[in-house]
């Protein structure tokens, strides 16, 4: 090819002068900040196609979390167990699996992208959620779920990576709210479906159904879904070049100059390495995982409350948690009407942070603690069973006006490196979901359920001065802790 031809044909793609030197490295950008090639400049319908499609992504896994609870004791007389921690693992290893998934989604993420990562981890995941619907006994039940919650982090991992990859700061709110939607509703919609299936069908089909459902999903993320993640893009743009060129000493602006391994390596040690260095990191991975355990402890607990002292059927358990799925829905609704109005203000200001992001969690700790303690006392009095249901509405309007919060907060505050803080952050957010529910059972019996309760919102308002003081001073605590990898 001659320099005329590679010049024409790099007209777009680099700055060139008309004499080409083939070993002088040339950098491959985007074309303009108009390309097409960008995924923020894609058209509106396929940027909202590929969040909705995450969102649903997200939705299913929490479901698969859930729907099992109200069914644990049936498991347990199927199997002849009595154990109550094995009663409560077979619900919570789910979880651990979203603490071990992003140590591996996370760094394939940023080496290979972000489809084949969602394309694989999503055809296995409907492989171990078959193989928990035909488990012989319970140990194996117990790994395959662990398996399935493994495979099921990916869409909780990367997806807030994507949506960094595919809409504009200031419109994040609607496109958070949308994904926050599945993991928030997922824990509420779940024990109500799981106690009518459990009810009608038995357990094994609670996992069927889960089956069937993830793997209409998995065709449709391979059939609409494309790469987003910008560093891939560029790759395979450069790679397209050199091979229609020749010119073998083009890079991609977002190349790093480490190879795949070197790179991978680097990634796993990422999360690792931002929660040990960055105290603002840290700081909201321990009020996630606090969170996220005091929402699994419920899951885990609120069937033996609804049980013993009201004397609900696995059914009507489901039905009780409408009211946290309520609570829930009213917190989406309040952090995607509040958050991007909220920025806007103050980016007309000129004073825009990502400690904005977290004004709603600063109203969500202290609703959380609230709602702990209308449930547990509600219960220990034995009122009406509509007074510990509203209490659990309000633990779902805090969960949820924190978690997005923080999820917000991260994406804004690490941009580059948004997936490997969510990662940090779901590694040991899920290892709160996992333990906390493991002493849940023993935490109630020894302080019975208004103590018990009142001991969990103690700490929810430690994680409400916590969030004040990072609202105020993180953006100085940031600024002495940069984050270089």
């Amino acid at each position: 090819m001659s320099a005329t031809e590679t010049t024409r044909l790099l007209h777009h793609h680099v700055h060139v002068n008309e004499h080409v030197d083939e070993q002088e490295v040339r950098v491959i950008d985007w074309d303009g900040p108009d390309d097409p090639e960008n995924p923020l400049n894609w058209s509106s319908g396929k940027r909202w196609g590929h969040v909705t499609i995450v969102s649903l992504l997200t939705f299913l896994v929490p479901l698969g979390a859930t729907m099992f609870a109200p069914a644990i004791q049936q498991v347990m007389n199927d199997f002849g167990s009595s154990n109550d921690v094995i009663s409560s693992l077979i619900v919570s290893i789910y979880v651990l699996g979203w603490a071990l998934g992003p140590l591996i989604v996370a760094p394939l993420s940023e080496v290979h992208g972000r489809l084949a990562v969602y394309t694989a981890s999503n055809v296995l995941y409907v492989v171990f959620t078959a193989a928990c619907a035909v488990a012989p006994n319970l140990g194996s039940l117990v790994f395959f779920r662990l398996m399935a919650g493994s495979m099921g982090s990916t869409p909780l991992t990367i997806g807030g990576g994507t949506i960094s990859d595919l809409v504009p700061v200031q419109q994040r709110g609607l496109a958070l709210s949308l994904y926050m939607f599945g993991p928030i509703l997922g824990p509420s919609v779940g024990p109500l479906l799981g106690g009518l299936l459990t009810q009608a069908l038995g357990w094994r089909w609670i996992f069927w159904v889960l089956t069937i459902v993830y793997t209409c999903m998995t065709v449709a993320q391979i059939a609409i879904m494309r790469e987003t993640f910008p560093a891939a893009i560029l790759q395979a743009k450069t790679t397209r070049l050199q091979k229609e060129t020749g010119i073998t000493s083009l890079r991609s602006k977002l190349d790093s100059g480490l190879s795949s391994s070197q790179i991978l390596a680097r990634a796993v040690i990422r999360p690792a390495r931002m929660t040990a260095t960055s105290t603002v990191n840290l700081a909201l991975s321990l009020v996630s995982a606090y969170v996220n355990g005091v929402v699994f402890l419920l899951l885990t607990t609120a069937p033996v409350m609804y049980e013993t002292r009201y004397g609900f059927s696995a059914r009507a358990v489901g039905l009780a948690f409408v009211g946290f799925g309520a609570g829930n829905v009213a917190g989406l609704a309040l952090f995607g009407a509040s958050s991007d109005r909220f920025v806007r203000r103050q980016a007309a200001r000129g004073t825009l942070a990502p400690e904005h992001r977290l004004a709603p969690a600063l109203a969500g700790a202290p609703l959380l603690a609230l709602g702990l303690l209308a449930y547990g006392w509600a219960a220990q009095a034995r009122v009406h069973w509509a007074a510990p249901v509203a209490g659990s509405a309000l633990v779902g309007a805090g969960n949820v006006l924190l978690n997005a919060a923080v999820v917000g907060y991260l994406i804004d505050a690490f941009t580059a490196y948004a997936a490997s803080a969510v990662a940090a952050n779901t590694v040991i957010r899920s290892l709160g979901g996992t333990l906390l529910p493991l002493v849940g059972r023993r935490l109630y019996a020894a302080l019975d359920w208004g103590g018990g309760s009142s001991l969990l919102a103690v700490f929810s308002l430690l994680c409400a001065a916590a969030l004040a003081y990072l609202y105020a001073y993180g953006a100085a605590v940031r600024a002495k802790q940069p984050v270089r990898f």
